[in-house]
């Protein structure tokens, strides 16, 4: 269990030599955010998925939060599409948001960002919980709920959505079990 003698350069440590990442950054002194996340093998974490009739396309990061002498698990949410107008520079960024960076602005024009958070050692259902209520009920990010497949059983699920749960679900199990 983390403890206050762990310190955020403790857990930067932990979670380098555990390879999540090809450069985790530190944000002051209470945040750090994986750059260029990595699989378990050590390729490179697939971080986007753009729904293929709207074109809009979401890109993620990862992060600990020190707050309280506990951590949180961050999940930064980029929403962009072809829509030039109104895109967002990192400049805009507010508060703990800066240590996030907009990599995505070279690809596709970045219209939103959003922050969520939760403790770290949080449940699959409590981040679940929080993916729900704090981002997929988002008015700007209704098209998720249009991202429709069907697997090979005939299921139809929502893609988007899915994606974004996975991910979020097996990095933060995967901070958890190299700090914990």
């Amino acid at each position: 269990m983390l403890t206050l003698d762990h310190t955020i350069e403790i857990v930067k440590t932990n979670l380098e030599n555990a390879q999540l990442a090809g450069y985790i950054y530190q944000h002051h002194s209470h945040i750090l955010v994986l750059q260029e996340a990595l699989n378990d093998d050590g390729s490179v974490l697939n971080n986007f998925v753009q729904h293929e009739l709207t074109a809009d396309q979401i890109g993620l990061q990862f992060g600990l939060r020190l707050s309280n002498n506990t951590f949180e698990f961050l999940l930064g949410l980029t929403h962009s599409n072809q829509d030039r107008s109104n895109a967002i520079g990192a400049g805009h960024l507010k508060a703990d948001q800066k240590a996030f960076n907009l990599l995505y602005t070279f690809y596709n024009y970045p219209k939103a960002f959003y922050l969520i958070r939760l403790p770290l050692m949080a449940n699959n259902t409590q981040l679940e919980d929080a993916l729900e209520s704090q981002l997929f009920h988002q008015e700007k990010l209704d098209f998720l709920n249009s991202a429709i497949k069907t697997n090979p059983m005939g299921q139809q699920y929502n893609w988007m959505k899915s994606f974004i749960m996975q991910q979020a679900l097996d990095m933060k199990a995967r901070m958890q079990t190299c700090l914990y």
